[in-house]
């Protein structure tokens, strides 16, 4: 009878560590995503909001009273780009609104959506104007 008794609590014992093992793997782990040398941005204390009007055969950009008309979709991701890369050597954020006009079509604003996405650009709708 001793050696059944001794074998019943080796199993106790064992089935307590497969627990324990059990308990131990479901715990959940938390990773942290560090940014890469590379993708550094410098710290932003203000914000620069731009307006972009979207027309059928060309785009305006007005910033603080200032308007630039392009005709092309790469002449504005180039212009998006210099006002970008301006207002970050001066601390600042660029926001743009953009404000499709009804003669607009849609090719443009989703243009204008992979240029900012492309780019890092924030960007607000005026959806009133685009239902």
């Amino acid at each position: 009878m001793g050696n059944k008794t001794m074998m019943m609590r080796l199993i106790d014992v064992a089935l307590i560590i497969l627990l324990g093992f059990i308990a131990i793997s479901r715990l959940k782990t938390e990773y942290i995503d560090l940014p890469a040398a590379g993708d550094a941005q410098p710290q932003t204390d203000r914000v620069a909001t731009a307006v972009l009007h979207i027309y059928d055969n060309h785009y305006d950009y007005v910033m603080n009273g200032r308007k630039k008309r392009t005709k092309s979709v790469a002449e504005l991701e180039r212009v998006l780009l210099g006002s970008k890369s301006n207002l970050l050597r001066r601390r600042t954020k660029l926001v743009v609104n953009i404000e499709p006009h009804k003669s607009s079509i849609m090719q443009n604003l989703v243009d204008v959506l992979d240029i900012c996405q492309r780019n890092q650009i924030e960007k607000n709708f005026d959806y009133d104007r685009i239902n």
